[in-house]
């Protein structure tokens, strides 16, 4: 009996070489959001016009804020504070672990006077 040629077994052999390399892939993505939620879009953001927009509005928009303060010259100032935690995790066994974990802290600010915005801005944090 013969025995087969080595060029018949290399289909068998080079399945063999990768056998081990095979892996599992897994990933995760985790989004969480603070108590007060998403945030508002730009979109509804883009609508607060200084001097126009009500407090009624924004109250309506946004529903009550997370702190109100007054400001040194007297304006009522609303404060909502909005945060989005991720973590995304990316695994190829054996080889490969990324993890893309971090948080967003996004607070809005709106000085009212008498009833309406006379100024408005946020601040962004990220870690």
């Amino acid at each position: 009996m013969e025995k087969p040629a080595l060029r018949e077994r290399l289909p068998l052999l080079g399945v063999l070489c990768l056998l081990p390399l095979a892996g599992c892939l897994v990933y995760h993505n985790d989004v969480r959001y603070g108590e007060k939620g998403k945030a508002p879009s730009e979109n509804t953001l883009d609508q607060v016009q200084s001097g126009t927009t009500t407090k009624d509005w924004v109250l309506a928009a946004l529903g009550e804020p997370s702190r109100q303060s007054t400001a040194k010259n007297g304006a009522e100032v609303l404060e909502y504070d909005y945060s989005r935690k991720k973590d995304n995790q990316f695994v190829f066994v054996p080889f490969v672990f990324i993890n893309d974990e971090g948080e967003q802290r996004q607070t809005l600010y709106f000085q009212i006077e008498n009833g309406v915005v006379t100024n408005f801005w946020k601040e962004t944090c990220e870690r």
